[in-house]
């Protein structure tokens, strides 16, 4: 899926960077010189039943799954795999954004991430950052409004 044609098409407000490869957002920070909090990740669970559901979180935050089981009325998530995630979303892990996917996924964003006017996510591919507004983020995705965030301490 090209994510600058999805993002034009549905007049989003978008900036992209390059950095290395990365799979995860501590790395991110590190190779965009970005601030962890100011990333948000967005990781893919699969439930009992197959269905992918999305979790979006500040980079210095995990997904409670348990909390997430709870906002998503799913008996029971697990962590997508890499190829189901990609095969679900479109996008490679560590490059995943919360909007623009293959499939209609339900989103679920933490609401630390939307007290943000903007955040940093994955931009199509494990090279590239994109800066979306959250309303965007909400807009495009459908997303609810949740807690399902635990520190990552």
């Amino acid at each position: 899926m090209n994510l600058t044609a999805y993002l034009k098409a549905n007049h989003a407000e978008f900036e992209f960077i390059e950095k290395t490869s990365t799979h995860h957002a501590s790395e991110a920070a590190r190779a965009s010189g970005l601030p962890l909090h100011e990333i948000a990740k967005t990781i893919v669970f699969i439930d009992d039943d197959g269905r992918p559901v999305v979790g979006v979180v500040r980079g210095d935050h995990m997904v409670s799954r348990h909390k997430l089981e709870a906002c998503s009325d799913s008996r029971r998530l697990r962590i997508a795999p890499d190829d189901a995630a990609e095969k679900a979303t479109g996008f490679p892990s560590g490059g995943i954004p919360p909007v623009g996917h293959r499939k209609s996924i339900a989103v679920y964003v933490d609401h630390e991430v939307l007290l943000q006017e903007r955040v940093w996510c994955g931009g199509g591919t494990r090279t590239r950052l994109v800066r979306l507004r959250t309303e965007d983020i909400v807009r495009l995705s459908g997303a609810h409004a949740c807690d399902i965030a635990i520190t990552d301490a």
